[in-house]
């Protein structure tokens, strides 16, 4: 029952022929893009994807946080006093790679290009060429409306292209959307009645479905819906009850109840969940907003509606597939479950999916020869101008995310302090040294932070305290579980350069001079 792949061979007429020209274009631009994930040139770090400025030093820390031997249960690398809820099994794989010695680079270039060929697949298996462009080639009416040259199309969208803005930054989605779409269609087939699942396939489909959370909790909240939501479409009443009855249920549910109590802190932290309407717009933008987001994607689910009604029959299930589709659109359309009300982006393409889905088996057999390339150009040209726009010259498009010169330094005063458990107070940047090296952090930067479900305000401001040289700053660097300062060119120019108590109280175990590290002993021993 594994997909049919297709590596190589062409499907039947046109269709084939279009597949495989949208793999060229995808699978280049995913390879160009990991290929300069993260690249040295002119002593510094950079990245080619403005997207990943912020997120990829974020996942640095933890890739090696975890490989640098943390203990269980596992700190958060950027605010070490809670255990790291974020779903990191993404970033675990990563770390097994570099404990083979392998250099960040290039473990992060092969990983991502291997996940790309294996969403490329699972796409066309699912949904033809309509699923793949759909995801790596989206972006609305962005890359057609730009009225400056050099301007960024996906700074004037929030549906911006999702190979750009999730695909290689959020990266727990290389495993979750090729596993999720996995899942989703395997279970359709199964209870349609297409291709019954032996016992073998039906555990691995629910160790698959019950591991999602841990590489991506939105992924397991919309794939769960979207399962049960075929149940009942298929099995009607029956549905319910085939789902939570089924061995994958069994296999999934005592490991996914694991990881979604642990992501959520014992689902304390389901008060991101609130209701605001109109996703990033309003409803007096909602028509423009709308318009310049999806573009011509708007008509496609009105295409869907006809093309069923000149199904010879079987018209109810694919009819009710399509509600069940534009329900969910629409549900996490104006549902957040996330604080930054765009991280729903990541629940809206499951849906988005299924339309695309939709697409292929319905429209796509009433499309005259070659007219689905001037579909797929409608469809697919303003994503296709984003992802060339962001393929410029590396080192010309690319942004500094760190300094050589500033990761050698870190390094030299980091060799005395050999506890990988050790907490630092430092400046809050999301691109601070000790990320690069896995260090952990009283606080990293409050936008992942709070992103993250976080409130670091009490933290934050006892970490300045400590910082400014405050007088209590002593029993502020122990109420946030700091055990060293450190003190390089971000914290000199966030805190101003003058002298704190702590430099002359405490021992500066650093030996190189543009840095200093300032260790707080035991309770009871001697400071200095």
């Amino acid at each position: 029952h594994a997909p049919t792949l297709r590596v190589l061979s062409f499907s039947k007429g046109e269709a084939g022929a279009l597949e495989v020209l949208l793999w060229v274009v995808i699978v280049y631009a995913c390879t160009r893009h990991f290929a300069w994930l993260l690249f040295p040139h002119d002593s510094k770090l950079y990245t080619l994807s403005a997207n990943n400025f912020g997120d990829l030093p974020l996942h640095i820390n933890y890739i090696r946080s975890l490989a640098g031997g943390i203990h269980f249960p596992i700190p958060n690398p950027s605010f070490a006093s809670e255990p790291l809820r974020y779903p990191f099994g993404p970033d675990l794989y990563n770390a097994l790679w570099e404990l083979l010695g392998i250099p960040l680079t290039t473990h992060l270039f092969v990983v991502g290009v291997f996940a790309s060929v294996c969403s490329v697949m699972v796409l066309r298996w699912f949904g033809g060429w309509w699923a793949m462009g759909a995801f790596f080639l989206s972006g609305g009416l962005a890359g057609l409306a730009r009225t400056k040259a050099g301007v960024d199309p996906q700074t004037i969208v929030e549906w911006k292209n999702m190979l750009l803005s999730v695909f290689i930054t959020q990266r727990g989605i290389l495993f979750a959307l090729p596993a999720g779409i996995l899942v989703i269609e395997l279970w359709r087939r199964h209870v349609n009645g297409e291709a019954v699942l032996n016992r073998r396939t039906m555990l691995s489909l629910g160790l698959v479905w019950g591991l999602l959370p841990l590489f991506h909790a939105h992924a397991f909240i919309a794939v769960s819906i979207v399962m049960l939501g075929l149940s009942l479409i298929e099995l009607e009443r029956k549905g319910f009850t085939a789902l939570f009855r089924s061995q994958a249920f069994a296999v999934a549910f005592l490991p996914a109840l694991f990881f979604v109590w642990r992501t959520t802190d014992g689902f304390k932290r389901s008060s991101v969940s609130r209701l605001d309407p109109w996703w990033t717009s309003t409803f007096a933008e909602a028509p423009s907003f709308l318009w310049l987001n999806f573009g011509v994607w708007l008509f496609v689910p009105l295409a869907i509606f006809f093309a069923i009604r000149t199904l010879p029959n079987g018209r109810r299930k694919p009819a009710l597939r399509l509600a069940l589709a534009f329900g969910l659109f629409v549900l996490f359309y104006n549902w957040m479950l996330a604080p930054w009300a765009w991280d729903n982006i990541k629940l809206l393409l499951w849906p988005y999916l299924m339309i695309a889905q939709l697409a292929n088996e319905t429209i796509d057999r009433l499309l005259p020869r070659f007219t689905r390339y001037a579909v797929a150009a409608a469809l697919f040209g303003s994503g296709f101008v984003a992802i060339a726009t962001s393929l410029g010259p590396p080192h010309v498009r690319g942004l500094v995310i760190y300094q050589s010169r500033d990761l050698n330094q870190a390094e030299g005063a980091l060799a005395a302090v050999t506890d990988k458990q050790s907490v630092f107070a430092a400046a809050p940047t999301h691109e601070h040294p000790l990320t690069y090296f896995g260090r952990l952090r009283v606080m990293g930067y409050e936008g992942h932070l709070w992103s993250h479900g976080i409130d670091s305000t009490r933290v934050r401001e006892k970490l300045e305290l400590v910082l400014r040289g405050d007088a209590a700053w002593l029993n502020s660097m122990r109420e946030i579980g700091a055990t060293y300062i450190y003190w390089g060119i971000a914290e000199k120019i966030k805190y101003g350069d003058g002298p704190r108590p702590w430099m002359t109280e405490l021992e500066n175990v650093s030996r190189v001079p543009e840095i200093a590290i300032y260790r707080l002993p035991p309770t009871g021993g001697n400071q200095k």
